[in-house]
């Protein structure tokens, strides 16, 4: 994207905001673009603006598909099998700063970013709203911006508190120069800034349980992962906690999570719709040619190992107890050569929802939590109920050192979350990516791209770039 589009920044520049037969706030399929200052002085134009920021969501480099490439790509369970140089780049650690791949990825955030700023400053001010709904849509918005600057620190910004995290924006640049002086905040100024966004929306919003939607329920799930990744474990503990009282359950069968028409479950906290028209690249992504797919990313043998220890290489090889497993991995008629690939997404038309936080992972984080705080009894308690719908036995961690229980519960991360972005930030948060992929300290950082270094001169570059 060229200078004139960074950011997202420039007053004159097009906001999606009106959708197409918009049905209400919830309805985020395509929308149209039309100049913000236009569009949020409305009641229906601020309902427009809510489902034009959670179609940012679901852009492409977003949650749409780059982003949960890219989480898994960086890590060892995800292999690059197709034709994409910048795809390749991420798979062997070996990023420039001009990965056109990667700046997309950035610039899809902040855009969702400046969609949210948008909503913030401009629907108080919107006649008509009555003050509930006012306050639910501007929660909403904090959400997204939180939701939003925790997927940016964790690709590109330092674990450190007082390392570099990246540039917080919270209101609109009026210009191009203006937005040229960003800087970079700290880590920990990151993370200060999205606690307070989290806690904006958990008082603004009102009481929906619609999973397609940021809810109070999301809010808290958010707040687990975000403690979990700054070592609040104590924190993390109580939000999961809050989430498992507030009705949710795991769905029956792990496949019923991913059905082609994107069914709802009693896990989903929040997930992101498409459809045939409004799709996710997924699927596409991971199945090969002669499943309506490109081929692009493969799951790698070592994933395919962590749920078939005795696989040798061959189809016949692959047997697995674990239904993750089964669902996740699939190979292609011998006489199509056998291809391994990636069938979390049964189809290549993206009609699947993708989760954006759902109850197993809420489950997860509070087993970590609880480990790391030592209570490995209830670790074991809580870990339990995924394995088992997994066809599993219970891990044991309560038999095991501290040390062992918690790798056994970040490898049930891995088993369960595997092809949903999580592999690569789990390993650089945890502190094992070096050794685990065997790559220099300097790697375990995206590049912050070239171009945006080009019109931002204060902004610092991460090391070895």
């Amino acid at each position: 994207m060229r200078a004139a589009n960074r950011w997202y920044t420039v007053r004159s520049l097009l906001l999606v905001l009106l959708a197409a037969g918009c049905k209400g706030v919830l309805d985020v399929h395509p929308v149209n673009e039309f100049d913000e200052s236009q569009a949020i002085t409305t009641p229906g134009g601020a309902r427009a603006a809510v489902a034009g920021m959670y179609d940012g969501l679901q852009n492409f480099s977003y949650y749409g598909g780059e982003m949960l490439f890219f989480g898994d790509l960086g890590g060892d369970d995800v292999e690059h099998t197709g034709t994409f140089t910048t795809y390749r780049q991420i798979d062997q650690n070996d990023i420039t700063s001009d990965n056109g791949s990667i700046e997309g990825l950035w610039d899809a955030i902040y855009r969702a970013i400046g969609r949210a700023n948008i909503i913030i400053q401009k629907v108080p001010d919107v006649a008509g709203l009555s003050a509930s709904e006012r306050d639910d849509l501007l929660g909403q918005a904090y959400f997204v911006r939180a939701l939003s600057y925790h997927n940016l620190v964790k690709f590109w910004g330092d674990t450190a508190a007082s390392g570099l995290g990246v540039p917080i924006v919270l209101i609109p640049p009026h210009d191009i120069s203006e937005a040229g002086l960003v800087t970079r905040a700290t880590t920990g100024a990151v993370y200060a800034q999205i606690l307070s966004d989290l806690s904006d929306a958990e008082n603004l919003m009102g009481s929906s349980t619609n999973e397609h939607r940021a809810t109070v329920m999301a809010v808290r799930a958010v707040r687990a992962r975000v403690y979990l990744y700054q070592k609040n474990y104590a924190g993390a503990e109580t939000e999961a906690e809050a989430v498992a009282a507030g009705g949710f359950s795991l769905a029956a069968q792990y496949g019923d999570l991913f059905t082609p028409d994107g069914d709802d479950t009693p896990e989903d906290i929040f997930r992101l719709s498409f459809d045939e028209v409004d799709y996710s690249w997924e699927g596409y992504y991971y199945l090969p040619y002669e499943v309506q797919g490109r081929g692009e990313i493969a799951p790698s043998v070592n994933l395919i190992e962590a749920y078939a220890p005795g696989f040798d290489g061959s189809p016949a090889s692959f047997v697995t107890t674990d239904e993750r497993g089964n669902r996740n991995i699939t190979f292609s008629d011998p006489s199509d050569g056998a291809t391994k690939y990636g069938s979390k997404w049964l189809t290549g038309i993206g009609a699947e929802d993708i989760h954006v936080i759902r109850f197993a992972e809420v489950l997860l984080i509070q087993a970590e939590a609880e480990a790391r705080q030592n209570k490995l009894a209830e670790a074991e308690a809580t870990l339990t109920p995924i394995r088992a719908r997994a066809g599993l036995s219970a891990a044991g961690v309560d038999a095991m050192t501290q040390a062992n229980a918690i790798l056994a519960i970040l490898q049930e991360r891995r088993l369960e979350l595997t092809m949903e972005g999580d592999r690569w930030p789990d390993l650089v948060r945890t502190g094992r990516a070096v050794s685990v992929l065997t790559i220099a300290p300097n790697q375990v950082l995206f590049p912050i791209p070239l171009n945006e270094l080009d019109v931002a001169p204060g902004l610092v570059q991460n090391p070895g770039y």
